[in-house]
């Protein structure tokens, strides 16, 4: 069994693969850990439905996903309503610091109802992100999920919060912790 720092290594790396719509924003405004976490947990079910996308062939129907994704999804679903604020806003500042005609975009969408919003939000998770995953890496990815499963996702989101922040990444420019 992995130790778990290569555990958490892999989490963190692999949210990061998952998150292509964060990763293509150059020289965004930093967002905080609580905004990369509402993100993370928000991006769950679409990611849960991106990793079946990719890896329909690769993956067998007595796997995790084919028998509890379904129900790892809705758990993440069921928050998705209270992080949508805090995601919104790490989105958007990512989304902002892109070229100026993704600004204008940013500008429109933001006016936009939240309920017009999330449906776009989540294809286009599920648009970038399952053209990433590579087939090879099907059954591990879906086994790091079957292991990430019994974590609450509130903890889930808070530590891949932290371990993203803490990766200084210049792919997700998350603020500098504040000092105690």
């Amino acid at each position: 069994m992995a130790s778990p720092e290569r555990l958490l290594a892999a989490l963190a790396a692999a949210s990061l693969q998952f998150q292509p719509t964060l990763a293509s924003a150059q020289a965004a405004a930093c967002v905080t850990e609580q905004e990369v976490s509402a993100i993370a947990i928000y991006s769950v079910p679409s990611l849960v439905q991106a990793v079946r996308l990719r890896c329909a062939d690769e993956l067998g129907s007595s796997g995790y996903l084919a028998r509890r994704g379904d129900a790892l999804s809705a758990r993440y679903a069921a928050l998705q309503p209270a992080v949508w604020p805090r995601a919104k806003s790490g989105l958007f500042k990512l989304f902002t610091g892109a070229a100026s005609d993704s600004r204008r975009g940013v500008d429109t969408i933001s006016t936009l109802p939240d309920d017009a919003v999330r449906p776009f939000v989540d294809a286009l998770i599920v648009q970038e992100s399952a053209p990433k995953i590579a087939p090879r890496n099907c059954t591990r990815i879906e086994r790091v999920i079957e292991v990430m499963a019994p974590i609450d996702p509130e903890v889930a989101g808070t530590l891949l919060g932290v371990l993203v922040g803490f990766a200084d990444s210049d792919r997700i420019p998350v603020c500098p912790a504040r000092g105690a």
